[in-house]
C-alpha cells in the first residue's frame, strides 16, 4: 500500500469522483475523512470504507463556509490527530450561455468551486506546516485550461483554481508542502449526465446527437470513469509524486490537444 498510516480529507467525497477517490486513497492504506452535505451518502462511503479495514469519518461541511470548514479541520485533528492529505473535490456545474448568467449564477460557482477551495487549503496549512509534510489536490477540470462554449462561469472558476494551486505550490514549498491538480475531462457521473441532457437542450438536439458529438471531440472516444480520476489523485497523494508540485494531471481522454 502507498499511503499506509494516512489522513486524508475529501471533501464532496460521498458521490460520484469524490467517492472513487475516497475509496481509493483507502485501498491504498489511508484512513478516510468524507467532508460533504449530504450525509446518509457520506456516511455509507464511510462504512464502505470502514468494511475495508480503514477508519472513516463523515463530517456534514458546508465548504463555502469557513466557521465549518475550521470545525471540520479541528474535529479531524481531534480524531486523528494529524491530516497528510487534502483533496478538494467538492463542485458545482451548470450551463448557461453568458448572456443568462445570472449575477446569483456567478456567485454560486465562485463560492463553491473558488472559496471552498481557498478556505479548506487555507484551513489546513496550519496543522501541514506544524508537522512539515501534507499533499494538497485540488481537482479542477479541462475546463480550466481551455475555454468552453456556455460554461463561462464555471471555466473562469476551475481557471482559478489552477492558479490557487500554482501560487500555493510555491508558497508552501519551503514546509515539504505539495500542491497539485487534476484535470478530468468528460467523467461518467451524474454531472456528466445531466451536463449533457442541458445541452441538448440548448442545441435542440437529441440525447444519441449529442453523445456522438461529445464523443468526437474525445480523442479516445470514450468518456472516462470516476476511478480513473481516483488513481491520478493517489498518485500525487503518494511518495511516487514526492518530487512534484505545482503542477496538473489532464485526466481527459485527450480533450485538450484535440
Amino acid at each position: 500500500m502507498k499511503l499506509p498510516g494516512q489522513v486524508a480529507i475529501v471533501t464532496g467525497g460521498n458521490k460520484g469522483i469524490g467517492r472513487a477517490i475516497s475509496l481509493s486513497l483507502a485501498d491504498e492504506g489511508a484512513d478516510v475523512v468524507i467532508a460533504a452535505r449530504d450525509m446518509p451518502a457520506a456516511d455509507q462511503v464511510a462504512d464502505q470504507i470502514k468494511q475495508k479495514g480503514r477508519r472513516s469519518l463523515s463530517i456534514r461541511t458546508d465548504v463555502t463556509q469557513n466557521e465549518q470548514v475550521e470545525k471540520m479541520i479541528e474535529e479531524v485533528l481531534d480524531e486523528f490527530g494529524h491530516i497528510d492529505v487534502l483533496v478538494n473535490n467538492a463542485g458545482i456545474f451548470s450551463m448557461f450561455p453568458v448572456r443568462e448568467i445570472t449575477e446569483e449564477e456567478w456567485d454560486r460557482m465562485m463560492m463553491v468551486n473558488v472559496k471552498g477551495v481557498f478556505l479548506c487549503c487555507r484551513a489546513v496549512i496550519k496543522p501541514m506546516v506544524k508537522q512539515n509534510q501534507g499533499k494538497i489536490i485540488n481537482i479542477s477540470s479541462v475546463a480550466g485550461k481551455i475555454g468552453v462554449p456556455l460554461t463561462a462561469h464555471y471555466c473562469a472558476s476551475k481557471f482559478a483554481v489552477l492558479g490557487l494551486t500554482m501560487s500555493l505550490a510555491l508558497e508552501l514549498a519551503p514546509h515539504n508542502i505539495r500542491v497539485n491538480a487534476v484535470c478530468p475531462g468528460d467523467i461518467n457521473t451524474q454531472m456528466l449526465e445531466k451536463e449533457w441532457q442541458r445541452f441538448g437542450k440548448i442545441k435542440g438536439m437529441t440525447p444519441e446527437e449529442v453523445r456522438r458529438t461529445k464523443l468526437a471531440g474525445i480523442p479516445l472516444r470514450r468518456v472516462g470513469q470516476p476511478e480513473e480520476i481516483a488513481k491520478a489523485v493517489t498518485f500525487f497523494a503518494s511518495l511516487d509524486s514526492s518530487y512534484i508540485t505545482g503542477q496538473t494531471i489532464n485526466v481527459d481522454g485527450g480533450m485538450e490537444s484535440h
